[in-house]
């Protein structure tokens, strides 16, 4: 009999640690099936343009309105930064896949990136080596079990193109608009910190 109570002891203390760990860090989470990158929110609000473009080359006829340019710019920073994302974490060798929330995403087990622009500033293309763009997101980064179920937090991010830890553009990644340049160095930040998120729970990356 005394075996038996020491045997259900411990047990019982083993679930105990266990459900101690789960709450403690979501540590144990099975490997996910796909990373979908959802598109971030933006607000044109958010949106700074740079006051020196947009006016029109022919005399007495109006440029682009400022709203429309505006939308322009949102939707081309918003495309580059997921589109960076995802590219990222399929070279780490990880499923990942872009939603606009119009297509339907795949279930089980799955890695979920949501986040809205905190500003989106074109900066002064005039002035030659000191045009300033930047992009800046907060977000989320979540873990499904199945589609319909409730997400579980695993940690969340705010983060700045200005701040990023990539230090040096390609020459390939330099050309066209700085914009877009400043939009991909936001999507490799983001990126690595889903690979952080992976790495702390020993997910490894599929082999190529």
């Amino acid at each position: 009999m005394l075996l038996f109570f020491k045997t259900v002891f411990a047990v019982v203390t083993c679930l105990a640690a266990a459900s101690c760990a789960d709450q403690s860090g979501g540590l144990g989470l099975g490997r996910p099936n796909a990373i979908i990158v959802r598109e971030f929110a933006l607000n044109q609000a958010a949106v700074t343009l740079d006051p020196s473009f947009g006016f029109s080359l022919y005399r007495g006829t109006p440029g682009v309105p400022p709203r429309q340019r505006a939308a322009s710019v949102g939707r081309a920073a918003a495309f580059n930064v997921s589109d960076a994302i995802v590219e990222q974490l399929r070279q780490a060798g990880y499923d990942a896949i872009r939603s606009d929330g119009t297509s339907a995403e795949p279930g089980g087990r799955a890695l979920i990136v949501t986040g809205a622009f905190r500003h989106i500033d074109e900066g002064r293309r005039r002035r030659v080596g000191a045009e300033n763009p930047s992009v800046a997101a907060a977000g989320e980064i979540d873990y499904r079990t199945a589609a319909g179920t409730a997400p579980q937090r695993l940690t969340s991010f705010s983060l700045d193109s200005r701040q990023s830890r990539e230090r040096v553009i390609t020459a390939s990644a330099s050309r066209g608009s700085d914009l877009n340049a400043a939009a991909v160095r936001l999507g490799h930040e983001i990126a690595q910190t889903v690979l952080d998120v992976a790495r702390r729970q020993n997910w490894p990356g599929a082999s190529r």
